[in-house]
């Protein structure tokens, strides 16, 4: 009893690849020990095989079974070694599982996703924005990185976590940064005054630009400015769309009393509730704006911009440029129509 306690101490003290390779040899020399030792019984090393792997992690099927005094013998020897050994082996393979688990739920595994969108520093702001991307895209993979963070604050099959510094390179690169399709830098919570939450974005931003730069690739970046009198630091950065909530619920709370229900059109669009705004690329058909607007308009769309050009609706009749990006205004069956 004591040989094989020491046995099977040994065993779990073993690093992984030994025991792998442990069980593996022992598979392998009883496949072929039975075969050579009652070819009758067991025709081929595969039936030594077959009736081995049924011992190891079963109690057999009793197709097949030595019937010689040392087939039985042997037998009696991989229950006791090769059941114990296949014991030891699967808790292995259930720890490392749960360990991997365990890192990616803490954010300390390489992203391997691609044309994914990365959202950088958590807060509710970060949370609204990450629900309506997964209601609104369903095949979109969203990557979280914060350094205050334990684990991942959103458990979804499509939202990964990355846990780090954002403003350094090792962190976007665990990432993927340089596979994603945009990422979205959210002012960090916590913040006294607006202008240190913009300093720290901004910081994040020329991060951003020099990985780029470093390795030629244009990452599309999206900054939430808490301050618009920042946002000429921003484009010195390069960034290419700025979100400045305090300003915009502002000025939202200054047109809603002097133009009463305004607000309530500009939180449906910025809502998955009826109508919202899209954007569709430009139809062979379209030659000028107009007819643009005029197809749309048949369908139930609205055309409103181009990119975020708004004097298209005064200049109807200019060309359509072959990068235009028409965002239009409908619901959401037919944006499915017209898209």
């Amino acid at each position: 009893m004591i040989f094989f306690k020491r046995i099977w101490i040994k065993a779990i003290k073993m690093s992984n690849w030994t025991l792998f390779f442990a069980m593996f040899s022992l598979i392998l020399f009883s496949s072929f020990f039975m075969y050579y030792l009652e070819p009758s019984v067991f025709t081929s090393p595969f039936e030594g095989l077959w009736w081995t792997m049924t011992t190891v992690v079963t109690v057999g099927y009793g197709d097949v079974s030595p019937t010689t005094v040392g087939g039985k013998v042997f037998a009696m020897f991989l229950y006791v070694i090769g059941i114990g050994l296949m014991t030891v082996v699967i808790g292995k393979i259930i720890e490392a599982l749960s360990y991997r688990k365990r890192l990616k739920e803490e954010g300390k595994l390489q992203i391997t996703e691609k044309n994914h969108i990365i959202l950088v520093n958590w807060s509710k702001r970060a949370e609204i924005a990450l629900q309506e991307l997964l209601h609104t895209f369903t095949n979109i993979h969203i990557v979280i990185i914060d350094e205050y963070l334990a684990k991942n604050p959103y458990l979804h099959e499509r939202v990964d976590f990355v846990s780090g510094d954002p403003t350094l390179e090792d962190t976007m690169l665990r990432a993927n940064l340089l596979e994603s399709k945009s990422i979205m830098v959210f002012a960090q919570d916590g913040t006294k005054r607006p202008s240190e939450a913009d300093g720290i974005t901004l910081l994040v931003a020329s991060v951003l630009e020099e990985v780029g730069r470093k390795y030629k690739k244009n990452i599309y970046t999206i900054c939430e400015v808490l301050d618009s009198k920042h946002i000429i630091a921003f484009k010195h950065a390069h960034v290419e769309e700025f979100i400045t909530p305090n300003d915009t619920a502002a000025r939202l709370a200054a047109r809603s009393m002097l133009f009463n229900g305004s607000s309530e059109v500009i939180r449906q669009l910025t809502s998955h509730e009826g109508y919202d705004l899209y954007h569709v690329p430009k139809n062979m058909n379209w030659v000028t704006f107009r007819d643009a607007s005029q197809d749309l308009s048949s369908k139930g769309a609205i055309l409103v911009s181009n990119h975020n050009d708004f004097s298209i609706l005064s200049n109807l009749d200019t060309a359509i440029p072959p990068n235009a990006k028409l965002f239009i205004i409908c619901d959401e069956k037919t944006y499915d129509l017209v898209k």
